[in-house]
């Protein structure tokens, strides 16, 4: 089995290498990236290995990011220094969530779940027992806004600001960032299509192919620039389509 590492300190990336080869000795270390960019050309270009090995924190954001670049496929272990991330990572199907420093026991225990561990599965029982945001408390400079999510039509990035887009075209600015409120917000209801776009599924008022079998979206309220889903995202954008709400 193959696998490749995301993390930006050479020396602790190294150093896990290390570990593994001592554990299982029949991994194969195929890559060491320092940020998602990096790792998600080399991914989109040269396939995907069986593992690979994610910090969170890394040099250009949040590694959770490749999930909305690329269609992961591999089994994801996540390596980190936070412990808040956890629920996220698990709803990513990962196979285990080790805290840095990384312990010789845990990290062995990590490669022995690599056998039997159901991905699909965890999924399904992460979500079981997740609660989700039923409102959010904006705070945005001095001013405190409401917002029930159920009135949320669509969440957007733009220029490091997330502005909440309600059903009744009321646009609400905040400092949220999209990677946190992907864990808050009911993935049966609500979708990452891409890095700018969170939408409701109620929200969309129109597909259409685009080039590369990419898909191009149009939304209720309207917004004002293309909604581009990549040739990568598109099937599990299906997916979720098909599950409904």
């Amino acid at each position: 089995m193959k696998y490749i590492v995301l993390e930006d300190e050479m020396i602790a990336a190294q150093r896990l290498v290390r570990m593994i080869k001592e554990i299982n000795p029949e991994l194969e270390n195929v890559g060491i990236f320092e940020s998602v960019e990096e790792l998600a050309g080399h991914l989109l270009s040269n396939g995907q290995p069986d593992i690979l090995f994610l910090d969170i924190q890394v040099a250009d954001g949040n590694s959770f990011e490749l999930f909305n670049i690329v269609d992961v496929r591999s089994k994801v272990i996540f390596t980190t220094a936070y412990s808040e991330y956890a629920v996220n990572a698990f709803r990513h199907n990962a196979i285990d969530y080790l805290m840095k420093p990384i312990n010789t026991d845990e990290l062995a225990k990590s490669l022995n779940k690599l056998s039997w561990f159901d991905p699909v599965k965890n999924k399904e029982l992460t979500e079981q027992f997740t609660e989700y945001k039923n409102r959010f408390l904006i705070k945005f400079g001095s001013k405190l806004t409401v917002v029930n999510t159920h009135e949320i039509a669509y969440i957007y990035s733009e220029n490091k600001i997330g502005y909440f887009v309600q059903k009744n075209g009321l646009r609400v600015a905040s400092d949220y960032k999209l990677q946190d409120l992907e864990i808050q917000l009911d993935p049966k209801a609500f979708f990452r299509v891409n890095r700018q776009f969170i939408v409701h599924i109620d929200s969309i008022a129109q597909m259409n192919t685009y080039s590369k079998a990419r898909i191009n979206l149009r939304l209720i309220p309207e917004f004002k620039e293309d909604i581009i889903i990549s040739t990568e995202k598109t099937p599990e954008f299906k997916e979720w389509l098909r599950q409904g709400k």
